[in-house]
């Protein structure tokens, strides 16, 4: 079943076309990367996806229904959550860990406290790999794969469906990138939630992806499973990514 999908997705800021008919889906328990180089429109994509921005023509939907009408928006509100390039920044310096995971079990759990409370919390940064002895930390007193793996603990408290995942890894070193890596598989195996994975990097979509959508100038150039994009790209445009980074059947 197809649980987020985007349709003839076009957008422009004054005479600058930024996206033209995109259009793709994320299945249940799937994986889908969005692959570009900088400037191909793929964090538009996830800003009209999550709301911030408004797409001048097509639609999304969110389980079959139109993200345009205000119930349904409510809704994804909880089951789509985001995952950005710089923890750091996304994170509040004034706030511990307790504080940070907390916010948004506040608005879907107001009545829960105490015991209770905490072993969410507890459990939360488990699931993360990280110990409830950081709950009384502030993010400086973090690693920035920490910090990350905050990130993702706080996108996970609503229990949602689907992570969009921007540029998660972008900030971390290799080794960080790699455990980070099998942190994010980990999590889809046990819960089965589904990630929209948007990177340029096709050797991250190669560990984690299962289908990939290339963008190009705005435009949807190649889709297909990972496997076949990767060992049998049809696009010039691909062709020319994965050149430089992954090794191309004689």
């Amino acid at each position: 079943m197809t649980m987020l999908l985007v349709e003839g997705l076009s957008k422009r800021y004054r005479d600058h076309q930024v996206l033209t008919e995109v259009a793709f889906g994320v299945g249940r328990s799937e994986i889908v990367g969005l692959v570009g180089q900088s400037g191909s429109g793929k964090s538009t994509i996830a800003k009209c996806i999550l709301g911030l921005e408004r797409p001048h023509v097509g639609r999304i939907l969110w389980h079959g229904e139109s993200l345009s009408e205000r119930t349904v928006r409510r809704r994804a509100r909880r089951g789509m959550q985001a995952v950005f390039q710089d923890p750091r920044s996304s994170l509040n310096p004034r706030w511990t860990v307790r504080q940070l995971l907390s916010e948004p079990l506040d608005n879907w759990l107001p009545a829960e406290r105490g015991v209770i409370r905490l072993a969410r919390l507890a459990r939360l940064l488990d699931r993360v790999a990280l110990s409830a002895d950081l709950l009384d930390r502030h993010p400086h007193e973090l690693s920035t794969g920490q910090c990350q793996r905050v990130c993702i603990a706080r996108a996970l408290a609503p229990e949602p469906d689907l992570l969009i995942l921007d540029e998660p890894l972008s900030a971390l070193d290799v080794s960080v990138q790699a455990r980070l890596i099998e942190l994010l598989l980990d999590l889809h195996r046990t819960s089965g939630i589904s990630y929209l994975l948007i990177t340029h990097d096709f050797a991250v979509v190669a560990d984690i992806c299962q289908r990939i959508v290339v963008l190009d100038k705005g435009n949807v150039v190649e889709t297909g499973k990972v496997d076949d994009v990767l060992s049998r790209p049809t696009h010039a445009y691909t062709q020319a990514l994965l050149r430089d980074v992954l090794p191309m059947p004689g």
